[in-house]
């Protein structure tokens, strides 16, 4: 099976649709950094997981992966999708794509089965991508920096599940069940002994209460005084008795309260009641009866005030009127020696003299007016002082009254609190009877109480004897109990030694696998030649259960301690392709490297350009993105391609727009048969 073509819309750099077809026997992928190379595999990866595993971030900044894997930048996509295809060796397609609104179209189940064959490892489509797809920044970190616990599970699900993973599966429901059986009789076991401590501390009670026994009769006779119409039967009287026990502690309790009430009225009341308050009382009476007299009085001189100014402003009109008179008869003077206004006969002097005293008369009348108007000012000046004298008057009267109403408020909630609580009225105002009858129900209650102890002490006899067999009977139990606890923690324990037998034989079987790749990584590493001097690397594995997988150079030397930058990423590109040609467990046979010549020197990317040709005579599709342009010609020149299984060169860049897009696509034509047959004219250098 290999990749078919790949096709994405919307998807990181890619705005626009694009549809990458590759070749059936490799595709070279070029372009400088930043126009999606990279995305390419991604976008296989995502297809294949919906997941990239390159960022080990998921979130930052309050921002996850998922707000990047779409098209972020300038203008709006049709939509956002990847689609994969691959294509079986019979020329099925198996397409799956995966888009942003609505997710994969295919199951895990449908992936799995498509991709996966044969004993294939735990969480497999991950294993897939991490050993098809080596990327510039996993080559080491997949292979030499890994710790070796790490590097030995990374090779042991490359070479997917040992044969006997059905016998490690059903070890392992072994130790489940052992374990589960264990808990559970620990469980039982426990309960018990919880049932027997219980049980032994009912024992101990009945003991005590046994030791505190005192005369029966006398108990009956206070119970029988307490409980009327009571049964002879010990069990019911004792009962009854604690019925009655618990009602007379809360009738108690009431009488208690009723008689804080109590304290509390009669302070009230003699407060009330005292002389001094009567007295205050009565002086606020009489002071507010002087203050509504005084008020009267006050009431009355502004009253008559006011009349004796209406009738000077009366008597002031008549006068003004009578001016009027005068003046207008004087200025008519005699007429035939009678008076113009009232036509009697008079004579000069008499009409002068009549005008002179009608002036006095008009004087006295105008002149009353403005004293009366000064005396109506004083009047109502001198009222104001009984007015406010009558009010605080009244406000202490009125303070008096709603103390009197309160303590008598104070009082009906007293009487209701006895009616509501079912407490004897005699004692409502008697509160040192109310503080006997208290002392007396105390007592009652504390000779009921110790009767109904020796009422119960008389039964802890019998419930001693049925404790005791109780006892025994959980002893022998528990004994039991034990014995199963024991018998299932040996279970267990030989169920996790079968476990550990069959983990062994496991190991060994990888062991044997992890043999077969040994020359194929020392091949591969002498290929790529990391050092010099030491032409072939080791790996060792220790470990009984737990398995460690070294890689050593020399003697004995940790190549992730000696090795530079350059020759750790030749050493672990080895590694990683060793891993990748160790899979017995997928019909995918395409292999994607994204850069990785990346800090490598231009000899050992040589010699990756002739592994991967030897990779490709084994009919391995190779799709490689590289920035360098003459590199990717080497590669086109010595990747084998034939008519069946041609090679495609791609070349991506920035689109005027920002988007990633393909500018050109390359057809990799087959090397002509006989091109280099000795008759032609041509011949290999050496041969």
């Amino acid at each position: 099976m290999r990749i078919d073509f790949l096709e994405l819309c919307g998807f990181r750099g890619f705005r626009d649709k694009v549809r990458v077809e590759f070749g059936s026997g490799f595709t070279i992928i070029t372009g400088r950094n930043g126009v999606g190379k990279s995305t390419l595999c991604d976008a296989v990866e995502f297809a294949i997981t919906g997941s990239i595993e390159k960022y080990t971030v998921e979130k930052s900044a309050k921002e996850s992966l998922s707000d990047y894997l779409w098209w972020r930048g300038e203008g709006k996509p049709a939509a956002h999708y990847v689609t994969v295809s691959f294509l079986s060796d019979d020329d099925k397609p198996f397409t799956i794509t995966r888009s942003r609104e609505s997710g994969a179209d295919r199951s895990v189940e449908e992936i799995h089965a498509a991709l996966c064959a044969g004993a294939a490892p735990d969480d497999a489509l991950r294993q897939l991508t991490r050993t098809s797809i080596i990327r510039d920044e996993w080559i080491a970190a997949l292979s030499l920096d890994l710790t070796e616990t790490e590097r030995f599970d990374l090779v042991r699900s490359a070479l997917g599940a040992v044969e006997d993973t059905e016998s490690a599966a059903k070890a392992k429901e072994v130790v489940a069940a052992a374990d589960k059986a264990h808990a559970r009789n620990e469980e039982i076991y426990e309960a018990a002994r919880s049932r027997l401590s219980n049980r032994i501390a009912q024992q101990s009670e009945a003991q005590a209460a046994l030791s505190r026994s005192g005369d029966l009769a006398a108990a009956l006779q206070t119970v029988s005084a307490a409980i009327s119409n009571v049964s002879s039967d010990v069990t019911s009287q004792l009962e009854s008795g604690r019925t009655a026990l618990a009602d007379r502690r809360t009738r108690l309790a009431h009488m208690s309260e009723a008689l804080q009430l109590a304290r509390e009225l009669e302070i009230e009341q003699k407060t009330f009641n005292s002389q001094e308050a009567v007295d205050e009382r009565r002086a606020a009476l009489t002071g507010r009866d002087s203050a509504q007299k005084a008020k009267d009085d006050a009431d009355a001189a502004v009253t008559e005030a006011e009349r004796r100014l209406t009738q000077e402003e009366d008597a002031d009109a008549v006068a003004a009127s009578l001016t009027l008179l005068v003046e207008h008869g004087e200025r008519l003077g005699l007429h035939e020696d009678h008076c113009p206004l009232c036509a009697a006969h008079r004579t000069s002097e008499e009409f002068s003299a009549g005008l002179e005293a009608a002036r006095r008369r008009i004087a006295t009348l105008s002149s009353g007016v403005q004293a009366a108007r000064d005396a109506l000012a004083a009047a109502r000046e001198a009222a104001r002082q009984p007015s406010l004298d009558l009010d605080a008057a009244e406000e202490m009267v009125r303070s008096h009254t709603e103390a009197e109403q309160r303590l008598r408020a104070q009082e009906e909630a007293h009487v209701e609190f006895f009616d509501l609580n079912d407490l004897d009225h005699q004692f409502i105002n008697d509160v040192d009877g109310l503080e006997r009858e208290i002392g007396r129900e105390r007592d009652l209650l504390i000779d009921l109480e110790r009767a109904l102890h020796v009422l119960d002490a008389s039964q802890s006899v019998s419930r001693i004897s049925s404790i005791e067999s109780d006892i025994a009977g959980l002893r022998s139990e528990i004994d039991s109990l034990a014995d199963a606890v024991s018998q299932s923690q040996s279970a267990a324990t030989a169920a996790r030694e079968i476990e550990r037998s069959v983990k062994r034989v496991s190991a060994e079987i990888i062991d044997e696998r992890l043999a077969q790749i040994s020359p194929l990584l020392n091949e591969l590493y002498q290929r790529l030649r990391p050092h010099a001097d030491w032409r072939t690397i080791d790996y060792s594995i220790r470990g009984d259960v737990r398995r460690f997988l070294s890689l050593k150079v020399g003697d004995g030397l940790n190549p992730q301690f000696v090795f530079s930058s350059g020759q750790r990423r030749a050493a672990g590109l080895a590694f990683l392709l060793s891993v990748h040609l160790s899979r017995g467990w997928t019909p995918l046979r395409s292999l994607l490297l994204d850069d990785p010549v990346q800090h490598i020197d231009d000899f050992r990317a040589l010699q990756l350009v002739e592994v991967l040709a030897a990779l490709r005579v084994d009919e391995r599709q190779i799709i490689c993105a590289v920035e360098d342009p003459a590199l990717a010609d080497l590669l086109c020149r010595r990747l084998h391609s034939t008519p069946s299984q041609s090679g495609r060169r791609i070349d991506i860049d920035l689109g005027p727009k920002g988007s990633n897009v393909l500018v050109n696509e390359t057809e990799i034509a087959p090397m002509p048969v006989g091109v280099l047959r000795r008759d032609g004219g041509l011949q290999v250098v050496g041969n």
